[in-house]
């Protein structure tokens, strides 16, 4: 399981898009689950698909025998604030703050393996529960639907393909909640 850092990776830090590279390169699974969305992945819609997979881990497959699956499901980002809620506003901007400091976080940490550490993790999901808390119940359960069905798409890829070397790569949001519930 490898956390990703989407835009950040563009920025100067010791985790950048050419140091996510190199790493699936040595780690040289067979198989790289993605969060990227098979409807994206199908049509190749690149401008639809996270940065890092577009400009680093899809060129190091094209390179390689790296089998690329899509894991995302179809819904869009459950971390945001439904339309029409009360406080919506201060909401936003408590999420807008709890974001801010997330990615101060990352760039702190800013190594793969800090920002793929336990300590990291235990705070990258602190974060992230305060987050969907903040979004309301809508937000929590559509958090708790997409991290469920990438961890079932997963799953789903390891059965298909028994014996094979994978490497799952997701949002470091994602990547610590993943990592306890998944049997290897």
């Amino acid at each position: 399981m490898l956390g990703t850092l989407a835009d950040l990776h563009r920025e100067s830090i010791a985790y950048d898009l050419k140091v996510l590279a190199r790493l699936v390169k040595q780690i040289q699974p067979d198989l790289l689950c993605a969060e990227i969305r098979h409807d994206h992945w199908e049509t190749r819609d690149l401008a639809r698909m996270p940065v890092e997979y577009r400009e680093a881990l899809i060129p190091v497959c094209k390179r390689s025998d790296i089998v690329l699956v899509p894991v995302a499901g179809m819904e869009a980002d459950p971390l945001v604030i439904p339309h029409g809620e009360r406080w919506r506003s201060l909401r936003a901007a408590f999420v807008g703050l709890l974001n801010w400091h997330l990615r101060l976080m990352q760039r702190l940490a800013g190594t793969p393996e800090a920002i793929n550490s336990g300590t990291f993790g235990a705070m990258c999901t602190w974060m992230c529960g305060l987050i969907a808390w903040a979004g309301g119940l809508e937000a929590r359960r559509a958090w708790a639907a997409a991290n469920d069905r990438v961890l079932q798409n997963v799953l789903a890829a390891v059965r298909r393909d028994p014996g094979r070397r994978v490497l799952v790569t997701v949002d470091c949001h994602r990547r610590h909640l993943l990592d306890r519930r998944l049997p290897f």
